[in-house]
């Protein structure tokens, strides 16, 4: 029993890592948009097209690589939310076992807590992909419909 817990332990460990570098990317993200113009005029690719109104400037093959891009990191993140999922339901029964039999689960109520928390960022970040990705579908049908009326 002890094997299973550290198991989890380490499995919880390993997403909480996980999860951290990937807050961290997008951390570094939002600082690199704060050191100023010089560094604006140098690296167009580097900031982010939806936050700098870039968006409209972009042509369809740009717009193509970008929805590719979002899609991807939205399945990933559906990925990583439905391991999340099994991850709580599995502690869940664990403690409403260890309720039944009067054991210690204060552990696993903080790793249900701890996935809880997990599944609300994946699930808010999430949230800003599919935002990103109706702008960058409404932008390539826009362009698009220019092709089409220049035709």
């Amino acid at each position: 029993m002890s094997d299973e817990g550290t198991k989890k332990t380490y499995l919880l460990n390993g997403l909480i890592k996980e999860w951290s570098l990937f807050w961290q990317t997008f951390a570094s993200e939002d600082g690199d948009e704060n050191q100023g113009k010089k560094d604006k005029q140098n690296s167009s690719f580097s900031k982010d097209p939806f936050l700098t109104g870039q968006i409209e400037t972009l042509g369809l093959e740009q717009i193509r690589a970008i929805t590719k891009a979002l899609s991807s990191d939205r399945k990933k993140l559906n990925q990583k939310l439905e391991s999340l999922r099994k991850e709580i339901d599995l502690n869940s029964a664990k403690l409403e076992a260890l309720r039944l039999v009067g054991g210690d689960f204060e552990q696993t109520l903080q790793n249900i807590s701890t996935l809880n928390d997990l599944g609300e960022s994946i699930n808010s970040q999430l949230g800003k992909i599919n935002d990103r990705l109706k702008m960058a579908r409404a932008r390539e049908d826009r362009i698009k419909s220019t092709k089409r009326v220049e035709l």
